[in-house]
């Protein structure tokens, strides 16, 4: 069964027997409607039949018969090693079809496994971040206005991953089955490793940085055009030509995000504006084009949005108008409205 509503990321908790009291209580709520009832003891099922399968795949033909001859190794005597000989082929029987067990077994269990497939979506609202583990135990943070897909087990050869938005992967090492993200334009293959990939649909560019280990970044309109990333660089993808630039970064600043700090070491102001409007759920606008492609460098940590404003006032040539939230009249609130424009009169304190 396959379902494009998302499951929170409580019920994952929940499942795994981890969830705090909140998560709890949520999980309860949730689980009184039996659609979701029934996609949850599907992925109990899935749980337990992925358990079953991992014991199955501890057990190895060759090493138990290897066993049973070394257990009678030290014996030299000729009538006792054909004695072990007969044994260890009288034992290997059930050895054998133990084996052929295991591999109609394993079968049955892929097949179920398909059957119960579920598509999980975590989506982050505007100005929220939330962390989660992915069914291979690799480490997610993903940023505000963010959406990560993945399906409820990495049953094929490799793992594969959807998102739209920015995270931050810490990946799981399986030599044996890749790690891949999907975004609308490229791939990011990754073995053990940690990386931020940020790939906004409304973004001008995509944007791969790694800390550590080594990715593939591929273009999914050519193939052939594949890069190979290292520690402490970046790859962008410019949306409009479609080319890619190599730069080195401080990863650290990159990355703070998940730690709750907004890094910008001469970020262009139209950048500054996406980021901090994500940031705050705020429609933050640059009505002056001249202001634009102005650097800016600064770190924000525990400020409002409207400190925020005032500072950036401080350290940058603008000024700036600011709307209040107005309460709807389904009890939430609209954007907080923000204008930018130049200011060729800003005493700026570069301190």
């Amino acid at each position: 069964m396959e379902t494009n509503n998302p499951i929170p990321e409580y019920i994952s908790v929940y499942l795994r027997g981890a969830a705090n009291e909140e998560q709890k209580s949520q999980a309860t709520a949730w689980l009184k409607s039996p659609e979701n009832l029934k996609v949850y003891l599907e992925l109990k099922k899935i749980n337990s039949l992925t358990t079953d399968l991992n014991m199955l795949q501890q057990f190895d033909v060759k090493v138990g018969k290897r066993k049973v001859l070394k257990k009678f190794r030290n014996n030299r005597s000729k009538i006792i090693a054909a004695w072990v000989q007969r044994v260890a082929a009288i034992l290997f029987i059930p050895v054998l079809f133990g084996g052929i067990w295991y591999y109609i077994q394993q079968n049955k269990f892929r097949r179920d496994l398909d059957k119960l497939m579920v598509t999980q979506e975590i989506v982050t609202q505007p100005g929220t971040k939330t962390h989660l583990f992915l069914p291979d135990s690799t480490e997610v943070w993903l940023n505000s206005s963010s959406t990560i897909r993945f399906p409820s087990v990495f049953s094929g050869r490799d793992r594969r991953v959807t998102l739209i938005g920015q995270a931050y992967f810490k990946v799981f090492h399986n030599k044996q089955k890749p790690f891949i993200v999907n975004t609308s334009f490229l791939e990011v293959e990754a073995l053990g490793t940690s990386f931020d990939l940020s790939a906004y649909t409304d973004d001008y560019k995509i944007s791969t940085t790694l800390e550590e280990g080594k990715v593939k970044v591929t273009d999914k309109k050519d193939t052939e055009k594949v890069m190979y990333l290292n520690p402490d660089n970046q790859i962008n993808l410019s949306i409009a030509d479609r080319l890619y630039s190599t730069q080195k970064v401080r990863v650290k600043d990159v990355i703070a995000w998940k730690d709750g700090i907004l890094v910008f070491n001469q970020t262009p102001f139209y950048e500054v504006a996406t980021k901090l409007g994500r940031w705050f759920n705020a429609d933050i606008q640059i009505t002056d084009k001249s202001i634009a492609n102005y650097r800016f460098t600064g770190t924000f940590t525990s400020e409002n949005l409207d400190q925020v404003m005032e500072l950036l006032t401080i350290s940058a040539p603008i000024a700036f108008s600011s709307s209040k939230r107005k309460a709807l009249e389904d009890k939430s609130f609209t954007k907080q409205e923000i204008r930018i424009w130049g200011n060729p009169n800003a005493k700026i304190n570069l301190k």
